[in-house]
């Protein structure tokens, strides 16, 4: 599944926020850089990069993109996906390409140091954040759209959305979420997924056996790393939908990811 191939937006519910301060509790603006997140409030790639900006200390603002129209992002003719992030005059597509940018930014302007960045963007966290994009991201379209009333579950967000007129939201809702669930046979098809539970609590198993092979709460330790963000948005993507109780409910998930919310300052899950 192509990054942005499903509605998804951040952590956070209105149609804008902003991040002021790392998880360290030191701002990291990038000077002179407005930052904005084109998104869909369940996806797992948007909400991943937010996390990300989110530990760093990187303001942005968030802009809900409409999945069925898409409006907002009519300026980006040859993208139709989500995350798309306007910096400064500049637009940037794909979540890891997006990441990248920012570390590289924080890099050149000495806010991230070499040793900072060693450890933050290890071999292992980097292999850990593309895992996250190429196994379980995908795997959380079929789990969410396994059934219809799972589906128009997962675009009850819609229903949120300030900027969203009554007819974008029923429409989202009613149409979105047909569409997505019929969807679902041929997504499982491509990616070769007989049962897409099943599937998806192996895929978490494997994240809890790399965690057990670490010392401290966190892949990276003490503190999180690439790897830990890039998991951890994925997950945090659908929270208060069935799939995403199911998932914590696994043994040796629930106690990392609760560490997460901690040490990001979110608001506990509902």
């Amino acid at each position: 599944m192509a990054a942005g191939a499903i509605p998804s937006c951040s952590a956070m519910t209105a149609s804008t926020a902003a991040a002021t301060a790392g998880a360290d509790g030191n701002s990291r603006h990038l000077e002179g850089e407005d930052i904005t997140v084109y998104q869909y409030k369940i996806c797992p790639f948007c909400n991943k990069l937010k996390v990300v900006m989110d530990f760093l200390g990187i303001p942005y603002s968030v802009t809900e993109v409409n999945p069925l129209t898409k409006k907002e992002i009519k300026f980006s003719e040859d993208y139709r996906k989500v995350p798309i992030v306007r910096m400064g005059g500049e637009l940037f597509k794909d979540s890891p390409v997006i990441i990248d940018e920012l570390i590289a930014r924080l890099r050149e302007t000495k806010v991230m140091s070499d040793e900072e960045h060693a450890v933050f963007c290890s071999s292992d966290a980097k292999k850990w954040a593309e895992w996250a994009d190429k196994q379980l991201a995908v795997l959380l379209f079929p789990n969410l759209t396994r059934n219809f009333s799972e589906s128009y579950q997962a675009f009850s967000y819609v229903n949120d959305v300030d900027t969203f007129s009554m007819m974008d939201k029923i429409s989202n809702q009613v149409i979105g979420s047909a569409a997505m669930w019929a969807a679902q046979g041929k997504i499982k098809k491509k990616y070769n997924i007989d049962d897409e539970r099943e599937a998806l609590f192996s895929a978490i198993k494997d994240w809890t056996d790399a965690l057990r092979e670490v010392d401290g709460p966190f892949f990276g330790g003490d503190r999180p790393n690439l790897g830990d963000l890039c998991v951890f948005g994925c997950i945090r993507a659908i929270e208060g939908l069935d799939t995403h109780k199911d998932v914590l409910a696994r043994q040796g998930v629930g106690a990392w990811y609760q560490s997460m919310v901690s040490t990001l300052d979110y608001a506990p899950s509902a």
